[in-house]
């Protein structure tokens, strides 16, 4: 066997050591990015939205669509009184979708509904003028 001379330990010890920085940053980073994307997991299943209307189990979805119309026609008085004009005919609402861990999921009124009550998942409702 040839001799070891210390250039040749030296560079042992160097890829040694170089192969051991890169598996411990990779297993680090991996763990890492894993708690992440759970925490980010949780947040989004457990946070409360702004702006959305949470709805109770026993409550009748369609009831509360048709309170929120209710609403939108009182607003639309409201407004026509006071005077002011609006680009449009006035305030219009429609469903959009609804809210899943992934984000808005468009769909048709009937489809959101169905989804809202099965999966109990939030309605997104869009209103404009």
């Amino acid at each position: 066997m040839e001799s070891m001379n210390k250039f040749k330990v030296l560079t042992i010890i160097f890829i040694c050591l170089f192969v051991f920085a890169v598996g411990a940053i990779y297993s680090n980073t991996k763990d890492v990015s894993n708690q992440k994307s759970q925490v980010k997991t949780e947040n989004i299943e457990t946070a409360p939205t702004e702006n959305t209307v949470q709805v109770n189990d026993n409550q009748d979805l369609a009831s509360q669509v048709e309170l929120l119309n209710s609403r939108v026609d009182e607003l639309n008085e409201k407004l026509s009184n006071i005077g002011e004009e609006t680009n449009s005919t006035g305030l219009s609402c429609r469903i959009y979708g609804s809210l899943t861990a992934n984000g808005v999921e468009q769909l048709t009124p009937e489809a959101a509904i169905q989804e809202a009550k099965v999966n109990n998942s939030e309605l997104v409702v869009t209103c404009s003028f």
